[in-house]
């Protein structure tokens, strides 16, 4: 009889183990946090993929963030592309400013400034790069820009670290990207993805 109550209970110990563990997974999957080992590799295989079917002659990142990965990234190419950087800043962070040679884009959550000396490479390959998309309204905004100020449509690719299932759902997200993230709880070593 002892050896019943005590196989049941090794059953029900399994059984919650393997429940509690399960959970604990999806909590670390919805808490990431990606350290530079994750940015190297993640620079490499999107270096990989990106090189099978475009060669970029420009990229273009929206600011500090984006640079820091965009840095990583060109090293994966055989040739030096110049890397172009923008000014983002959050909108609850600062008001709107003119910048003289700078066009504006902006999204509910950022004001991102552009150097007009982009759009000068309209002939060529860009490729835009970021560490987040959240809602992909930038990329989205910035691509339709492009387009407008004589980008040709398969001239241009973008690329994030990780993309949320919203800008998936919203056929936003980046042609390439890492990491899906669950949530926007999502870390970098250089801070929280926003």
């Amino acid at each position: 009889m002892l050896n019943y109550v005590f196989g049941s209970i090794s059953v029900i110990g399994l059984i919650l183990t393997a429940y509690y563990g399960n959970k604990s997974i999806k909590l670390e999957k919805a808490k990431k946090k990606l350290e530079w080992q994750d940015l190297q590799s993640c620079a490499t295989d999107l270096g990989m993929k990106i090189k099978k079917d475009f060669v970029p002659d420009v990229v273009f990142t929206p600011g500090l963030r984006g640079a820091t990965f965009a840095n990583l990234l060109v090293a994966e190419f055989n040739e030096e592309i110049p890397v172009v950087v923008g000014i983002s800043i959050i909108k609850q962070d600062a008001t709107v400013i003119n910048l003289p040679n700078y066009h504006l884009i902006e999204t509910t959550k950022w004001s991102v400034y552009i150097p007009e000396q982009l759009f000068a490479f309209s002939q060529k390959n860009i490729l835009i790069v970021d560490d987040f998309a959240m809602s992909g309204d930038f990329l989205h905004n910035l691509s339709a820009t492009l387009i407008a100020r004589g980008f040709a449509k398969e001239h241009i690719r973008t690329m994030c670290v990780a993309v949320t299932k919203v800008a998936i759902k919203a056929h936003k997200a980046p042609d390439y990207y890492w990491f899906q993230a669950e949530e926007a709880n999502f870390y970098f070593p250089w801070g929280k993805a926003k």
